[in-house]
C-alpha cells in the first residue's frame, strides 16, 4: 500500500502484504529488489556515511578525527568505515519500511527470521565488499598483508553482532520513511511527525557504534591483559588475530541472541506494531 492506503506493486511481483518469501534466498531477492527501488533509503544511507567518513579521516584536523575515531592507523580505516556505515537507520528501523510484510510476518516466527536476516545480509552486502576492497587496497600499498588479512576477517563477521542487537531500536521505538512533503503536511501534532523522526534519525548514530564497542569488548580486555604493549602500543598481528578470533564469536552469539531476543519482542508487541504500522501517519 501507498501512504495513504492505495496498494502497489513493487519489482518483488509482490503486492504489499502479498505472499512472504518462503526461503531466506527469496527474501534477500525481495529486500534487494526494495531496495532499488524509490526512495532508495538503504543505499543512499550507506553512501553518505561512508563519504563522510572518508572526509572526516583525511581532511579533519587530527585532534578531531583521534575524537570522532576510536581506532587509529591507516589499516584501521577500512574497520572504521565499516561501523560507520552501519551506524544508521538501515541497521536498526527493520520493521516499518517493510510494514506491509512485517505485519503479515507477526505471528509466524520463521518467516519474521527470513525477513529479518535477510535484511541484514543485504545491507552486509552493501558494506563490506566495499571496506574489504578498501582492506585489500592498504594490504597492497602497505605490504602488511599478515595485518591485512586479519583486519578483512574482523569486516566480514564483527558486524553481524552489531546488527542482531541494533535492531532492538526498530523493534521498539520504529518510524515510517515518509516523504518530507508529507511529514510536513502532517506536522501536527508535532513530535510524533517530526521530534520523534529526528530523534530516531539521529539515534543510530549512538546505539550502533556503543553495540560495536560492546562486541570488541572482550578483545580490548584480552589485549589489556595479554598483550606486550597493553593498549598503548601497536599489537602484533599475533595478538590482533586472537582478539579477532575472539570478537568474531561474540559477534555470532549476539547476532544469534539478538534476533531470538528481537522476535521474541515482536510477537510479544504485536498489537501495538500492527496499530502503529497499520497507519503511516502516525510518524
Amino acid at each position: 500500500m501507498g501512504v495513504f492506503g492505495q496498494a502497489t506493486r513493487t519489482r518483488t511481483g509482490l503486492v504489499d502484504g502479498g505472499p512472504l518469501p518462503a526461503t531466506l534466498r527469496a527474501a534477500c531477492r525481495a529486500e534487494l529488489a526494495r531496495c532499488a527501488e524509490p526512495p532508495f533509503e538503504v543505499p543512499i544511507a550507506v553512501a553518505v556515511n561512508a563519504s563522510m567518513v572518508l572526509v572526516l579521516w583525511y581532511l579533519a584536523p587530527l585532534g578531531l578525527r583521534d575524537w570522532l575515531f576510536n581506532l587509529h592507523g591507516e589499516l584501521a580505516l577500512p574497520m572504521v568505515l565499516a561501523v560507520w556505515m552501519y551506524s544508521d537507520v538501515p541497521a536498526t528501523n527493520l520493521v516499518a519500511p517493510d510494514r506491509h510484510r512485517m505485519m503479515a510476518a507477526i505471528g509466524d516466527r520463521p518467516a519474521l527470521g527470513r525477513l529479518i536476516t535477510a535484511k541484514n545480509l543485504v545491507l552486509w552486502l552493501m558494506v563490506s565488499p566495499v571496506c574489504l576492497a578498501y582492506a585489500v587496497g592498504l594490504g597492497l600499498a602497505s605490504g602488511a598483508w599478515g595485518l591485512s588479512a586479519v583486519t578483512m576477517v574482523w569486516i566480514a563477521v564483527a558486524p553481524f553482532g552489531t546488527l542482531g542487537v541494533a535492531s532492538w531500536l526498530g523493534i521498539w521505538f520504529p518510524y515510517h520513511p515518509l516523504p518530507l512533503r508529507v511529514r510536513f503536511e502532517h506536522r501536527r501534532p508535532w513530535w510524533p511527525m517530526v521530534g520523534r523522526w529526528l530523534t530516531l534519525v539521529l539515534l543510530p548514530y549512538a546505539v550502533v557504534p556503543t553495540v560495536a564497542t560492546a562486541v570488541v569488548a572482550p578483545s580490548a580486555l584480552l589485549w589489556g591483559v595479554t598483550a606486550q604493549h597493553g593498549l598503548s602500543g601497536p599489537l602484533s598481528t599475533a595478538e590482533f588475530a586472537e582478539g579477532t578470533v575472539l570478537t568474531c564469536a561474540v559477534a555470532v552469539v549476539a547476532w544469534t541472541a539478538g534476533h531470538a531476543v528481537g522476535i521474541r519482542w515482536i510477537e510479544r508487541r504485536r498489537t501495538a506494531l500492527a496499530a502503529y504500522l497499520a497507519d503511516p501517519l502516525r510518524g
